[in-house]
């Protein structure tokens, strides 16, 4: 992940936190408002009948009780509004350089794959070029085994068939690279099992980063 990206996750995280603990801070007071608001009506109804045990001094205690935790409760609410407007503001505004850094980091990459597929058609013609000089080989060892046999053969002799494997083709048909193991390499990010100790000799589990 690229540090902007780092940047800007950070920032979405941070708000996240500030948001969630201001929400919380809301709800109790806003809880807490809500009590002493039906606490004070509770009491301005029960003021003034026979027999209450309500004093003016008591319901004008509950009264500023409740006007203080409306007033604590409208700070919170105006704290958490303006964390959400400065989060939608700030992470607005960091999105240009966002993009700048995809775009970055998108042109940074496509240049590397260029470089690499470019590697690869070097290695595609070399490979090409050895499979070239292992058919003049071939060709060589049956040119070598036809005109021995012409020459024992007008000598009179029986001819001796040299020993050893002399079929080329399934053993260059097994060097081909299949479709399969391209999607396997891929899908998993690693050599094919059967490869993986040509590559230093090791036996790598991820293929090597650019």
């Amino acid at each position: 992940m690229y540090p902007e990206l780092q940047q800007f996750n950070a920032m979405q995280d941070m708000y996240k936190e500030k948001i969630k603990a201001a929400e919380q801070a809301w709800g109790q007071l806003h809880r807490q408002k809500e009590q002493s608001s039906a606490l004070y009506e509770e009491m301005l109804n029960q003021y003034g009948r026979r027999n209450s045990k309500v004093t003016m001094e008591r319901l004008t205690e509950a009264k500023d009780t409740y006007l203080r935790a409306m007033s604590k409760e409208r700070d919170a609410l105006e704290i958490l509004d303006d964390l959400k407007e400065s989060r939608q503001d700030r992470l607005q505004e960091y999105m240009k350089t966002l993009y700048m850094a995809r775009d970055r980091e998108m042109n940074r990459a496509s240049q590397q794959m260029e470089t690499k597929i470019q590697q690869l058609e070097r290695l595609k013609a070399e490979y090409l070029m050895m499979i070239q000089q292992i058919h003049q080989i071939n060709d060589y060892k049956n040119s070598t085994e036809r005109e021995t046999m012409k020459a024992i053969q007008e000598f009179g002799q029986q001819y001796r068939t040299a020993s050893g494997e002399n079929a080329i083709y399934p053993k260059l048909s097994s060097l081909e690279i299949s479709s399969r193991d391209i999607q396997h390499v891929f899908h998993q990010g690693e050599l094919p099992h059967h490869l993986q100790h040509y590559i230093d000799g090791e036996h790598p589990k991820q293929l090597k980063k650019p």
